[in-house]
C-alpha cells in the first residue's frame, strides 16, 4: 500500500463522510464527487483500490454492477504503520511484519507445500479475523498482485494470488510454526481441518501424510481430528496409503487404535463435496471397513505414493 497523493486523499474524504465503509454504486461516486466524465471517475476508483483504501465486488443480484466499499481510516493507519516496518512490498516482507500486531496465519495448498515441496501451489491463503480483515487488505493491495476476499474472488488472476479468509481461530492458532519470521498453520493442523473441509486439498493431504509420516505429532494430530470431526477419515487414509505403497508406512496396530475409537454409525461421504461423483470400487474394503462411501480417486493416491514413497 501507498499513501494517496492529496487529489485523491480529497475525493476519499469525501466519500467517506457520506457512507463510511457501506457499500456505493459508481453513480454514487460521481454524486459525492460531483465528477460527470466517467473516465475521471473510474480512474479515481481504480486509484484507491490499487493503494488500497478501496474493494470492489460484483452485485450478486446484477454481476454486471460493481459495488465499491471504502476501507475505513483506522485500518489504512494500521497497515501503513506495518508496511513503514517492512523493507520492501514483497508479501514474505508484509506478512513478517504484521506478526505480533495482526492476527494471522497461512494455511491451504501454500502452507502445506511448507511440508511436502511436492506440488506447487497457484494461491496463498491467509487466515484473519474479521475485524481485521479491511487492514489486510490495505496492507497487501499492491500492483501485480490479486486478492480475493472469501467468497469473493479476484476481478483477475495476478503475477501474486492472495485469498484471504476471515476464519481465524483461536484453537488452531496454537497449532502454528514460525517459519523465517511468516506464521503458518502446523502439518498436524492442515492434515485435520483438510480432511473436512478441502483446505488443503486431498492431494496435499497425502502428501504431507507421506512426507512427514515420522516427524508428526501424531498425539496432537489425533486431537486436532478428534476437534475436527476428520478421525475416522484419517485412519481410512492411512489404509489406504498403506495399500497402494504396498508397505506398512503406519504401523496397522495403530489404525486399529483409530478405528476402535471411531464412531462407525452413520454412513459418510469421503470427501463430502464428492458425494455425487462415483464411488472408488478399488477401495470398497476400506469403504466397508470405515463405514465411508470413498470417492478418493485411485488416480491422486497412486500418484502421490508413487512420486513420493515408492521413489
Amino acid at each position: 500500500m501507498k499513501w494517496i497523493p492529496p487529489w485523491l486523499a480529497k475525493a476519499y474524504a469525501r466519500i467517506y463522510v457520506e457512507k463510511k465503509t457501506e457499500a456505493f454504486e459508481f453513480s454514487e461516486a460521481a454524486r459525492i464527487l460531483g465528477i460527470k466524465d466517467e473516465r475521471p471517475l473510474a480512474k479515481t476508483l481504480a486509484k484507491l483500490r490499487s493503494f488500497g483504501y478501496l474493494t470492489v465486488r460484483r452485485d450478486p443480484v446484477d454481476p454486471r454492477r460493481k459495488l465499491f466499499r471504502l476501507i475505513d481510516p483506522e485500518s489504512v493507519i494500521t497497515a501503513m504503520a506495518i508496511q513503514s516496518r517492512a523493507k520492501t512490498a514483497d508479501l514474505p516482507e508484509k506478512l513478517r511484519s504484521a506478526f505480533g500486531f495482526l492476527n494471522y496465519y497461512l494455511d491451504g495448498a501454500y502452507t502445506a507445500y511448507q511440508y511436502h515441496r511436492y506440488s506447487a501451489p497457484g494461491s496463498v491463503d491467509v487466515s484473519v479475523t474479521s475485524d481485521q480483515l479491511p487492514a489486510w487488505i490495505a496492507l497487501l493491495s499492491e500492483k501485480g498482485l490479486a486478492i480475493s476476499i472469501d467468497e469473493i474472488p479476484a476481478e483477475k488472476p495476478a503475477i501474486v494470488n492472495i485469498h484471504l479468509y476471515s476464519d481465524f481461530e483461536e484453537k488452531l492458532s496454537e497449532n502454528t510454526r514460525v517459519i523465517d519470521g511468516i506464521r503458518y498453520l502446523s502439518p498436524e493442523a492442515l492434515v485435520a481441518t483438510g480432511l473436512v473441509r478441502d483446505r488443503p486439498s486431498l492431494e496435499d493431504v497425502l502428501a504431507i501424510l507421506a512426507v512427514q509420516r515420522i516427524k508428526l505429532d501424531w498425539t496432537s494430530l489425533l486431537a486436532l481430528c478428534d476437534a475436527y470431526n476428520s478421525t475416522r477419515y484419517l485412519g481410512c487414509l492411512l489404509d489406504i496409503l498403506n495399500f497402494e505403497s504396498g508397505k506398512p508406512l503406519f504401523q496397522p496396530s495403530f489404525i486399529n487404535r483409530i478405528l476402535k475409537k471411531s464412531n462407525l454409525e452413520a454412513k459418510l461421504d469421503f470427501p463430502s463435496r464428492s458425494k455425487n461423483e462415483p464411488i472408488e470400487e478399488r477401495y470398497s474394503a476400506f469403504s466397508l471397513k470405515w463405514n465411508i462411501r470413498l470417492h478418493v480417486s485411485h488416480a491422486v493416491v497412486s500418484k502421490v505414493v508413487t512420486d513420493l514413497v515408492r521413489t
